[in-house]
Order: C-alpha cells, then structure tokens, then sequence
C-alpha cells in the first residue's frame, strides 16, 4: 500500500520539524509520499527540507491536512498526518500498513503510543488495546492519533476531517471511521506524543475537553445520549480503569 503523509507546521519549530521528519525518513521500506503543509508566509521557512510545501486552504490544523490530503488524491491507499512536534519509532508505517493491507474491512489502523518530554525522555507508554475503539462509542477517548493510518476509500467515504473542531478533530474524525468500519488495533508502538507547553492541547486543554465532549455525545444514538446521565458514570470508571492498566510509567 502506498502512504500518504501530511505534515502540518507553522515552521516555528526547526529543529522538532527536523526531527520529526527524520523519523519519517526512517519508515523503509513503507511506500510513502511525505508533504509539507503551512501558512502562506512560512513556506519559505520550511522548504529546505526536501519534501512539496504547499500552503495550506483555510485556518487550522484539521484544514492543513485536508489541503495535503487533496493534494495527495488518489496516488495513495492510506493517509495519516504528523504533528511537527512528535515523531515515530522505526518500522511504525511498515507495521501499520501490513495491518491495514490485511484487513480490507478496516477502516483505521492504531496502536501503542509514548509521551515524551520536549527533549525526548520518555514519560509513559500507552497501551490502549482493542477495548479503546469500544470505549470510544461510549464517549471516552483512549486511542491516540500519532501513529495512526486511515483507508483512504473509508475517509473520503465519511467525508473527510470536521474543520468546525479545532483541537478535538482527530477525536470525531476516529469516532466517525468506528462507527462506518471497525478500527484494527496493532499490539506494537507506533507513535511518539510530545507533551510540552506549547502544544495546543496543552495551551487550550479547557477549550479541547469541552469539544470532545461535544463530539463524542452528538454521535452517539439517541437512546444512549437522552440515557448518558444513568450509564455515564459506570463508563468513566471503566474508561479511568483502563487508562490506569493501559498507560506504563517510565519515571
């Protein structure tokens, strides 16, 4: 399968920008397309690196990845994107795409994930399991967006990213594929998540809680979202159960 990357930057990260797509370099002998996607006055910042910029069509993160998934059209099989500031381990796309190659029913491949400071000490590694895709119907997130790689029929087939979502889009947009074909989760890490302050998540994580609320509980079944407030607490136990059994300390 060939993969179609994007990776969305204000180029105001150099030196993470750099690493990250060494990473991305270091996915042999995974088939992939890597693009660049910025705002109109960075493209000059960032264009030393050797892959396509291309500024990027409307505001936000989810609108750069889309702009890069346009442009990437139906040369690839897959899609994903990655953050300028995380990276991935070696052999995660190979490992994905194998997977997702395998199981032409799925719409979405996932798997373990780290969270590593700004330098890129480890602080935990997270485990979520095939439960994470069921506990998503309820409303609770455990699946982690780095990583990932999504069919490109099953997103086009469901429309593609949410762009009114800013910070909770990767959120809706895992919530959708589930519910329009099973994810396939992959026992292996594939993503690195870097936690510092200046991430959005981090500097918006008031504004980022609120919207995955509002995502999760506008697709769940009527019977489920007019009842959320009798079953509710039984999922957040559970949910906060296997967070705590899933997520490995490395402090």
């Amino acid at each position: 399968m060939r993969m179609g990357m994007v990776v969305p930057t204000l180029g105001r990260r150099p030196e993470l920008l750099s690493e990250c797509l060494g990473s991305l370099a270091r996915q042999a002998p995974a088939d992939q397309e890597i693009v660049i996607v910025t705002t109109r006055d960075a493209v000059d910042r960032v264009s030393r690196h050797g892959h396509p910029v291309i500024p990027q069509q409307g505001k936000g993160i989810a609108a750069a990845i889309t702009t890069g998934w346009r442009h990437l059209g139906d040369r690839v099989d897959a899609l994903g994107w990655l953050g300028d500031d995380d990276r991935l381990p070696d052999s995660s796309l190979p490992t994905a795409l194998a997977h997702l190659a395998a199981h032409p029913r799925c719409s979405m491949v996932y798997g373990r994930s780290r969270y590593i400071d700004y330098d890129g000490t480890t602080l935990s590694e997270h485990r979520p399991g095939s439960v994470a895709q069921w506990l998503l119907r309820l409303g609770h997130n455990l699946m982690t967006q780095p990583g990932s790689v999504y069919r490109r029929s099953a997103v086009e087939e469901i429309g593609g990213l949410d762009h009114s979502v800013p910070l909770a889009f990767d959120v809706d947009f895992h919530r959708r594929l589930i519910r329009h074909r099973p994810a396939r989760y992959v026992p292996a890490l594939l993503g690195d998540i870097r936690f510092h302050a200046d991430s959005l998540t981090v500097r918006h994580q008031r504004q980022s809680i609120t919207e995955c609320d509002l995502c999760l509980g506008r697709q769940m079944p009527a019977f489920l979202r007019y009842s959320r407030s009798l079953w509710s607490p039984g999922a957040q136990l559970a949910a906060r159960a296997t967070a705590r059994f899933t997520r490995h300390s490395c402090g």
